[in-house]
């Protein structure tokens, strides 16, 4: 498959956009100044056990209390009020949620997944068929039992298939002296701090993807380098890296990543027989409504349903991968009656959702003919973190972010160079935000900003002055 990587460097912030046979199948977002939490590692104090919600909270140093499901007490050891533990992030904070803790530390590596406090060794899901998934398992708790005295459980990914056992090895030993290493900070460490920070998301990305991409691009030449150095440690792969040098249009503009944002950011998706999809998100949930197109191109209702479910089936999976929808999924499917029908959309969407690297669970159609689906939560979706609360209706809907506002101006100035003088104008709102960025761009001389009420909120223009 060809596979690239395009990586859009800003002053605040790094775009990750994925591209599979030219179509842009998954983007990802790593902001300079903001801790990217999920996977980080703190000693945390807990400050509260609170039983009728089986939980803890625990100060780990940041602005909102963690969350500590009390299921994870075979992991940790005696809770008490202001005891120091160690724990990791599974979620982020999203909106009003504090980040979500785990003791279950997990370690991901080239083709391992350890786990220093739990014993027990599996195989990734990706894996399906049994036999293969048993002769693998047998064959790497052989080759590990040697080195692992402390009894460390892990998971063997589906990269380890076609590696050596040399590469293992190295790998196991790799993970295990992290661990070690984090073990011997939090003794020296106050309570609470960070143990463990998660690198670059970009590395997390050919981890997940085993290095598979024919190309990279990035406009910012020491993030290739960086790059280049990881792959060469990392991956028996030949990758082409390729420095995105100054052209006429940014990076932004080239792969036409505007559109992809765009896309992301608009609750309907079009279908080809003419229906469409709704998605929504809400605190607890998202919901996809499945609405029929106005073709019939089938005999029945009943298979015009099903072939228009289908349609909407697949969109609904690259959707999840595009905008990162994580959680409980509903759907609301085109009724069809017929059971056989219903069992078969469900397996084609099991097919589909292999694609996937956030585990995906596919439950039944429910009563009322809805399909419940979960998604692993990482972090907020990309609408979430691509925008914020419009402040012009009351908080009911959405406009760009300030951060996102902000790569689109830096990238557009950039693309109209060399000029004298410009002038921009932007709605009130992002007046503020705009001449900062100006003034660490060191072009306040040279860009007239405009505060304009009548500007669209999401929108900005620029133009040469004569």
């Amino acid at each position: 498959m060809d596979r690239e990587l395009v990586i859009i460097s800003s002053k605040d912030l790094y775009l990750y956009v994925i591209f599979e046979e030219n179509e842009a199948v998954e983007l990802r977002v790593e902001y300079r100044d903001l801790l990217k939490q999920s996977g980080n590692i703190y000693k945390g104090k807990i400050k509260r056990i609170v039983p009728a919600m089986n939980a803890a909270f625990v100060d780990i140093g940041e602005e909102r209390e963690a969350f500590l499901p009390l299921k994870d007490v075979n992991f940790c050891p005696d809770l008490k009020i202001n005891g120091s533990i160690i724990v990791q992030v599974k979620r982020a904070a999203v909106s009003t949620k504090g980040a979500k803790l785990s003791c279950k530390i997990t370690l991901p590596g080239k083709y391992l997944v350890l786990i220093p406090n739990n014993s027990h060794v599996s195989v990734s899901s990706k894996i399906e068929n049994k036999e293969q998934k048993d002769m693998i398992k047998e064959h790497i708790k052989w080759l590990l039992e040697p080195f692992n005295d402390e009894k460390y459980g892990y998971i063997i990914r589906t990269s380890a298939v076609e590696a050596s056992d040399e590469a293992i090895i190295e790998d196991f030993l790799s993970l295990k002296q992290l661990w070690e290493n984090i073990i011997k900070l939090s003794k020296k460490k106050r309570t609470p701090s960070i143990l463990y920070e998660e690198s670059s998301k970009v590395y997390g990305i050919l981890r997940d993807y085993a290095g598979n991409f024919t190309k990279i691009v990035s406009d910012d030449i020491k993030k290739l380098k960086e790059i280049k150095e990881y792959i060469k440690k990392n991956f028996n792969r030949q990758i082409k890296l390729e420095p995105y040098r100054k052209r006429k249009v940014s990076l932004y503009s080239y792969y036409e990543v505007d559109k992809v944002i765009n896309k992301i950011l608009n609750p309907y998706v079009w279908l080809k027989n003419g229906g469409y999809l709704v998605i929504e998100e809400t605190e607890a949930l998202v919901s996809v409504d499945v609405n029929s197109g106005s073709h019939c191109r089938h005999k029945t209702l009943e298979e015009t349903a099903y072939h228009t479910n289908l349609e909407a089936m697949r969109e609904i999976a690259k959707h999840m991968r595009l905008r990162d929808l994580g959680g409980i999924i509903i759907i609301d499917f085109i009724d069809m009656k017929d059971e056989e029908k219903k069992n078969a959309l469900i397996e084609q969407f099991k097919n589909e959702v292999k694609k996937d690297k956030r585990p995906v669970k596919i439950k039944n159609f429910t009563s009322l003919g809805l399909l419940e689906l979960t998604r692993k939560k990482v972090e907020e979706s990309l609408v979430k973190q691509l925008t914020e609360i419009c402040f012009t209706c009351n908080g009911n809907g959405h406009i760009k972010s300030r951060y996102l506002m902000m790569f689109e101006i830096e990238k557009k100035i950039s693309e109209m160079k060399p000029f004298v003088k410009l002038k921009l104008k932007i709605h009130p709102s992002f007046y503020k935000s705009t001449k900062e960025l100006i003034n660490e761009l060191k072009l306040k001389d040279s860009v007239d900003i405009i505060s304009d009420i009548n500007q669209q909120v999401n929108k900005f223009s620029i133009e040469r002055e004569e």
